[in-house]
């Protein structure tokens, strides 16, 4: 697979962009952090393809990325009622992120290079917690999943965050040292990063209305 093409499909996520920001204004707010996190990464795409044009490196923004894409997705997941019985728990993780994100990027490693260690704690816990949403969902949720905005999304969540998982304990344990590997592995990925995004996109389709009023 050539370069271009693997850019091509990191922009995929500009079609949900496009179109949350279209529905923005009808869509419910509990789907908002998601919204901005579709936004986010497409901002981060962008500084990704000049930051390598311009320093051969995008490990910067990348690291940035992240720490902004973990609590949007906590924050997330707290809008859809996963902490309403523990809710200091959705505190705890917020705190853990951030110690983690701090010791991995100027302790352990430096902002200068792609932090592995947060990468696999923030992608585990999230794909824990999306495994429980949809659990949540089949047991209270009475109409098909197919077509149902939250359902699609946790899909997304857990198919991308478990590879990606794999891929960053790939590189802490040096099981990229072969080149073909590497190839390999960033070939799955960008195919794993086109469906998610097209799924994300068909996700904001399908999200529910704002509520226009309020039963007494």
């Amino acid at each position: 697979m050539n370069h271009f093409l693997v850019v091509i499909f990191s922009y995929s996520i500009i079609i949900a962009a496009i179109i949350g920001l279209i529905r923005f204004d009808k869509l419910d707010k509990a789907y908002i952090p998601f919204i901005l996190l579709v936004w986010i990464g497409l901002l981060n795409e962008i500084i990704s393809t000049i930051s390598i044009n311009i320093f051969r490196s995008n490990a910067v923004n990348s690291n940035i990325y992240v720490l902004l894409e973990s609590i949007l997705i906590l924050w997330f997941f707290k809008n859809l009622k996963l902490f309403e019985k523990r809710r200091r728990l959705f505190s705890l993780i917020a705190i853990f992120y951030i110690i983690m994100w701090v010791a991995d990027n100027f302790y352990i490693s430096s902002l200068s290079q792609f932090s592995s260690y947060f990468g696999i704690g923030y992608s585990l816990i999230t794909v824990l917690m999306s495994t429980q949403i949809i659990n949540k969902l089949i047991l209270e949720e009475k109409a098909r999943l197919n077509k149902n905005a939250v359902f699609v999304i946790m899909i997304g969540f857990i198919v991308f965050f478990t590879y990606k998982a794999l891929i960053e304990i790939f590189w802490v344990y040096g099981l990229n040292a072969s080149t073909s590997f590497r190839l390999q592995v960033y070939r799955i990925m960008a195919y794993i990063n086109l469906s998610v995004n097209l799924l994300f996109a068909l996700a904001i389709l399908w999200i529910p209305r704002k509520r226009e009023y309020t039963l007494l």
